[in-house]
């Protein structure tokens, strides 16, 4: 199945909004935050923003996380739940190996969509 299309989070009240989003999930240094889509809203789901902080190293290292990140999303986009996602990616990320990464950012994901159809 081709990779769906994935949206970008670009106003500042949508990562706020995240940010008091009771759904979460974490797995390693990666960590998610999920807030379903209303029913009749438009444009392209999932949309994902990152927070990668300087303690994660230059903006060199943060530009690889936040690509590498972006691709694994990509590819885990069929499987998502319909809303935004913030993902945070703590400093132990930039030292995992590519199959650890990649399993810690699907795992995060799939943790914080399930927290919102628990609650």
């Amino acid at each position: 199945m081709p990779a769906r299309t994935v949206g970008r989070i670009t106003s500042r009240t949508s990562f706020a909004a995240l940010q008091r989003s009771r759904a979460r999930g974490a797995c390693g240094p990666v960590k998610a935050l999920f807030l379903p889509a209303e029913e009749s809203a438009p444009g392209v789901f999932p949309q994902v923003g990152f927070a990668i902080g300087r303690r994660c190293g230059s903006a060199v290292a943060r530009n690889t996380l936040r690509r590498r990140a972006r691709e694994v999303v990509r590819s885990e986009a069929h499987r998502l739940p319909r809303g935004s996602y913030l993902l945070r990616l703590e400093p132990g990320a930039a030292e995992l190996a590519a199959s650890k990464f990649r399993a810690d950012v699907a795992g995060a994901l799939e943790r914080a969509g399930r927290a919102a159809v628990k609650a």
